[in-house]
């Protein structure tokens, strides 16, 4: 059976406060802010994007994992925000990592579920013996592509985990999945354009249009899979959107809020798009001990889902670095909103100009 061997997590230490951007817009009520527990955001630096917060996460893992990169057989690289528009990710973040050329790479597009399938066919790779061992690493960066003035800038983030999965001394293994898809054009962002469009309002169901539709029927697929009730989790880890996402989601499935909300980490890093789920089921990690159960429920805006059911070894409390994910997140450095507009390209120059002044 395939598990998680290791993991590790690359999270942006310049942050912005919520309170910056609304002083600017306040395009959002203070109260539905603070409703939705949003506090701040990862700020991407100059020299960060999708693939080198991927490469952070990644070689954490290796490192934490102890395996001589010789024994990487597949590399699935998983991303909504691809710094190329057409060029695959996968095979330059093998030739920085130092993997062989002869592995399986290739990139994984599926919106904030992508993660979630990176590590289900690396699960499939390894349990099908095509691969000994496989890296995927998650990783977003939202807050590129969502423009000045609009609400959900506020949460768009940005942030990487990265997972070794194989068969020998996994610290979780999965047990089974459940996958559901249907159009449900939410969130998009059509070729050509930088930024994403919302294709409902922000507030409440609106927002999330699509998320319950295809979490729900996944999320009870497993459950009679599985043969279990949410009563017989230890732990959830869900989308955490803009803050509303994970109670729409523990009302509709029966979920007690003690397993889900703990390991929600919007309120502290914001919504790190594909990267989120995984963000948290790495919390979860970081904290959990030997043969608890720990559901995972992945949706991608699309739309589709996909649900995964994990079991801890007892190999996880002899796993090293732990935690990884709480001091990512204490080791934060404030900017100001006019420095995050510069650091995220938002602010329109000429290509060329006669003089260094203009």
């Amino acid at each position: 059976m395939a598990g998680i061997i290791s993991y590790g997590v690359a999270i942006p230490r310049r942050r912005l406060r919520y309170s910056d951007v609304h002083s600017v817009w306040k395009n959002v009520s203070q109260d539905m802010l603070e409703k939705f527990g949003l506090t701040e955001r990862c700020v991407t630096g100059p020299d960060e994007d999708a693939i080198t917060l991927g490469v952070e996460s990644a070689k954490q893992c290796l490192n934490r994992a102890g395996v001589d990169l010789c024994q990487v057989d597949a590399l699935i690289f998983c991303s909504g925000t691809n710094p190329y528009a057409t060029k695959a990710a996968a095979s330059t973040v093998q030739d920085i990592l130092g993997l062989r050329n002869g592995i399986i790479a290739t990139d994984v597009q599926f919106a904030g579920r992508s993660g979630a399938d990176g590590l289900v066919l690396a699960s499939a790779l390894v349990d099908s013996g095509m691969a000994g061992s496989a890296l995927v690493l998650a990783s977003d960066c939202l807050n590129l592509h969502v423009p000045p003035g609009h609400a959900y800038e506020y949460a768009a983030s940005a942030g990487s985990a990265s997972f070794l999965v194989g068969r020998e001394r996994t610290v979780a293994d999965l047990i089974c999945f459940t996958a559901y898809s249907s159009d449900r054009p939410d969130w998009f962002r059509v070729s050509g354009e930088r930024y994403m469009q919302l294709g409902g309002g922000f507030v409440g169901y609106v927002s999330n249009w699509g998320l319950l539709e295809n979490l729900e029927p996944a999320w009870k697929h497993l459950m009679e899979k599985a043969g279990m009730t949410p009563d017989d989790l230890q732990y959830a880890v869900v989308p955490g959107a803009a803050g509303m996402a994970p109670l729409m989601i523990c009302n509709r499935l029966n979920l007690s809020l003690d397993i889900v909300l703990p390991w929600v980490l919007t309120a502290s890093i914001g919504d790190t798009g594909c990267a989120a789920v995984p963000l948290s089921l790495c919390h979860v990690l970081d904290n959990a001990g030997p043969g608890e159960k720990v559901a995972v429920l992945a949706y991608g805006w699309g739309g589709g889902a996909i649900v995964m059911l994990f079991e801890t070894t007892g190999h996880l409390e002899s796993l090293p670095g732990r935690p990884v994910v709480v001091p990512q997140i204490a080791k934060a450095e404030y900017v100001d909103y006019a420095r995050a507009l510069k650091y995220e390209y938002k602010i329109a120059r000429p290509a060329k100009g006669f003089s260094s002044y203009y």
